[in-house]
């Protein structure tokens, strides 16, 4: 049963990640239990958890319902991502081998090839990596557990803005962070890994607010809701 349930919270949070569910669409328990042939226990415990995730609200007598996109929560999310990814990059600066650098240039390769081919759930898949590496290099799992739960709460914003930007503009975008930490590496520089990331994360929050809301003033309170690409 715990196989299964991790199964069905892995299929979930990936639909709610990938905009396959809405914002504010309602997810019913009973339709889950059917689908993957259980009782609505283990849907309700998945629920649960990711209500402490905050993908999901539970909403009494009703089912749960998935969480909207608020600019004004996603831009605190984004400022504590600024200072933990800056301090795990910090971390894995030391650390970093050959081995990191190989699998980085494996990625920038593979970046290469979706220039003429739109994947977004792929390219997406080589950004997760790319943090995957340095999470490796860091050896903290318990700051890589904290910086994947904030990276899973701006998730969405990202993809969403993928449908409606210059696809190639999006890769290229990957790309030269890839590059930039390649040439950062190749030269042997010392103490400034922490202010690439930094950089590089908050130049990725200012093209997510400029194309998502076509100004580069945030909406406070603004939120999105059943806006799906």
């Amino acid at each position: 049963m715990l196989g299964m349930k991790k199964t069905i919270y892995q299929t979930v949070r990936d639909r709610i990640l990938y905009l396959e569910y809405s914002p504010g669409q309602i997810l019913n328990e009973k339709v889950l239990a059917m689908e993957f042939g259980i009782s609505r226990s283990p849907v309700k415990d998945v629920f649960n958890r990711l209500e402490l995730e905050q993908m999901v609200r539970v909403i009494p007598r009703t089912g749960s319902m998935v969480t909207e996109i608020e600019f004004s929560r996603i831009m605190n999310v984004f400022q504590v991502r600024f200072e933990i990814e800056s301090f795990e990059a910090g971390l894995a600066e030391a650390q970093f081998s050959s081995k990191h650098i190989a699998q980085m240039n494996e990625l920038n390769d593979n970046c290469k090839t979706l220039l003429d081919q739109e994947d977004k759930k792929a390219l997406a898949q080589i950004d997760a990596s790319l943090r995957g590496i340095i999470h490796d290099a860091a050896g903290n799992p318990v700051l890589a557990d904290v910086s994947d739960r904030l990276y899973s709460q701006t998730f969405r914003l990202w993809y969403s803005v993928l449908a409606k930007s210059d696809w190639q503009e999006e890769v290229m975008a990957v790309k030269k962070e890839f590059e930039k930490i390649l040439e950062y590496f190749s030269s042997n520089g010392s103490n400034e890994f922490r202010v690439i990331r930094r950089t590089q994360l908050m130049n990725h929050f200012e093209r997510l607010r400029q194309k998502f809301l076509g100004t580069s003033q945030l909406a406070a309170g603004s939120s999105i809701t059943n806006k799906a690409p």
